[in-house]
Parts: C-alpha cells; sequence; structure tokens
C-alpha cells in the first residue's frame, strides 16, 4: 500500500529576498509531498509558491495536483512593460492553467487573473496612489468586484491601515500598524473574532538583525 505525507510550511519575512525570488516577494508557502510504498520512500516531491504582501499569488513552481503527478513547469508566454503571461504545464505539456498580470504606465500590477480550462478562477484588480501605494484591492464574484480592502499610508508612504470588506460590503477585518519615531520598531494589531483591536505582533530592529515578538490571546 502506498501512503502519500504532505507537509505544508509557510515562511514569512520582512527581510531582503535574494534576486531568484519574485518581484514583490513578501511570504513562501512550500508543499513536501512524500509517498511511501511500506517503509521505503518511492518518491519525493516540493512545490513552492510565492506571494505578495496580500497573499496574493506572484508565481509558483508546480502547483500541488502535479506535484503529486511528476512535478510540472512554469513558462513564460509573454513579457512586456504592460502585460505578463504565464502558463503552468504537466510532465506531458499540457497546459494546467494560465496567470496573467496587467500594469499600469508606472509599472504598478493593476489586474491579475488565474485562467483554468477557459474559466477565471481569480479576478483582482488594484488602485494606487500617486507614491505607486496600492490603495484597493477589488475580486470579482458572481460577474461584479466587490472592494476587498482599502489601506491607508502615512507620509512616510508606510502602510498605517487596511480594512477588508466581503462580498457583502461588511467590515470583516481591521489590520493597524504603528511606527516608532526612529523607525526601528513597528507594532501590528489586528481585530479577533469580536472584533476587538488587539496588538499582534511587535517587531524591533537591533543592527544588524530584527526581532519579532508575538503577542497570544485568549
Amino acid at each position: 500500500m502506498k501512503y502519500i505525507l504532505l507537509f505544508l510550511l509557510a515562511v514569512v519575512s520582512r527581510n531582503t529576498y535574494s534576486q531568484d525570488y519574485p518581484k514583490n516577494t513578501k511570504h513562501i508557502k512550500t508543499i513536501h509531498s512524500t509517498v511511501y510504498k511500506k517503509k521505503d520512500t518511492i518518491d519525493y516531491r516540493k512545490s513552492v509558491t510565492y506571494y505578495d504582501e496580500d497573499w496574493n499569488v506572484l508565481t509558483n513552481t508546480n502547483t500541488l495536483s502535479s506535484a503529486l503527478d511528476k512535478g510540472s513547469e512554469t513558462v513564460t508566454v509573454l513579457d512586456t512593460k504592460k502585460k505578463f503571461v504565464q502558463a503552468i504545464l504537466t510532465s506531458k505539456k499540457d497546459t494546467l492553467a494560465y496567470i496573467v498580470y496587467l500594469y499600469d504606465d508606472n509599472g504598478n500590477r493593476t489586474n491579475y487573473y488565474q485562467i483554468r480550462k477557459g474559466d477565471t478562477l481569480n479576478d483582482q484588480k488594484r488602485t494606487y496612489d500617486k507614491n505607486g501605494n496600492n490603495l484597493e484591492l477589488y475580486n470579482k464574484k458572481n460577474g461584479k468586484y466587490f472592494l476587498r480592502f482599502e489601506a491607508k499610508y502615512n507620509d512616510e508612504n508606510k502602510i498605517i491601515s487596511r480594512h477588508y470588506y466581503n462580498p457583502l460590503r461588511q467590515l470583516v477585518k481591521i489590520e493597524k500598524f504603528e511606527y516608532s519615531q526612529d523607525g526601528k520598531s513597528k507594532k501590528y494589531y489586528k481585530t479577533d473574532r469580536k472584533g476587538n483591536l488587539e496588538l499582534n505582533t511587535e517587531t524591533i530592529e537591533i543592527a544588524p538583525r530584527k526581532f519579532k515578538k508575538t503577542f497570544y490571546y485568549d
């Protein structure tokens, strides 16, 4: 009998990323799949997905389904200043899905589409201010866009708050960010299940490293 064991590893970092990572990468999710037969390992595969600050997919090395089926590869179909298209191919060179990004004249990513077998699984659009800060994110559902979140920034272009909404336009979560005057520490607050804004993490920079404190509540 064969057994499939999956490990999911999410890594979050605020530090500078290697040049091998896609631009704007803030989160990385790695899925390890191991196939056992009795006590022997007969196959091992890994899938890595890269996300931006808001956990939107930037690109991935594989999909889980193809990771369990002898892997896949991501091929760039089109790469221009205004449009970027990737195709995810199976080991048999069949197309699993397309990922499409559209950009404005300032290089800001305004639209994101994930298309699989002719169906659009994800459809998002964003707005920006003159400094390139992402102000709003809209998701499409049932043929209509709804405001997923709106953000505010301080005079130093640092994010200070985000408000998240559901398709019914109801406020479902608030995030708040506070910075010290010297810029070496940051506090992150978010609402709990009851809607109370609680301190979640505090990041303190003590050269040459950053230390993060995480706060837990009942």
